[in-house]
């Protein structure tokens, strides 16, 4: 298995990586859905036992992205946040160090249901409404159909069951249909949502060992 799977989607050779990341080349976007920094955070003060670093462990996969691809611009697909923080919450505080480091780089968040409850600019990024749109794709965080336009989007946390002999492993996966795919989520505390495959949707699964093509199903 490799990191990297190109697949052609709408006429277009785009990049899927193993850090659940999409790369478009001919515009050089580097796509990314359901980031959810801080959730660690949210889930502590909940009264769930978690380590804590996990935003600094985001931030580093994001960097090293960065580096292999060298994108123009990040376009995060929705849910850049988890939930409400203070300014000065230290995962607050890390990501506004990480931007700054990455002060030439254009940052757009294509608004998700998440991101109500901190204000993105905090953060150094652009926000956008419902859709962003460069041909033939338009950019959401739920997945919906738009006229003239293939629809790459977050919000599901797709997943898919691949059986291994006895053995039966959940993955995050990249799904593409006929109008529209879904990219996995980013964040590492993120769950999966497993629907069954549609007739013809092209499903890459993302494994420990890198990406595993499952064909049209």
């Amino acid at each position: 298995m490799t990191m990297e799977h190109a697949i052609e989607v709408a006429g277009e050779t785009l990049q899927l990586h193993a850090e659940r990341a999409l790369y478009w080349p001919r515009v050089r976007w580097l796509l990314l859905a359901d980031v959810h920094f801080g959730k660690g955070a949210v889930l502590r003060r909940a009264g769930v036992a978690l380590p804590t670093g996990q935003t600094q462990a985001d931030l580093a996969r994001i960097d090293a992205l960065i580096a292999h691809y060298r994108p123009e611009r990040l376009v995060v697909l929705g849910d850049l946040v988890h939930g409400k923080a203070l300014a000065d919450t230290p995962w607050v505080d890390d990501v506004r160090r990480w931007r700054e480091f990455h002060g030439a780089l254009q940052m757009v968040l294509v608004a998700g249901n998440h991101d109500r409850h901190f204000d993105a600019a905090a953060l150094g990024f652009e926000r956008v409404g419902e859709w962003l749109r460069e041909a033939p794709f338009a950019l959401a965080h739920e997945p919906q159909t738009l006229p003239g336009h293939y629809v790459l989007a977050g919000h599901v946390h797709p997943g898919i069951r691949v059986q291994d002999g006895w053995r039966s492993h959940r993955l995050p996966a990249f799904r593409f249909g006929a109008d529209g795919g879904v990219l996995p989520a980013f964040g590492a505390l993120t769950g999966l949502y497993e629907t069954p495959a549609g007739r013809g949707e092209r499903i890459v699964a993302v494994t420990p060992a890198g990406m595993l093509p499952l064909g049209i199903l």
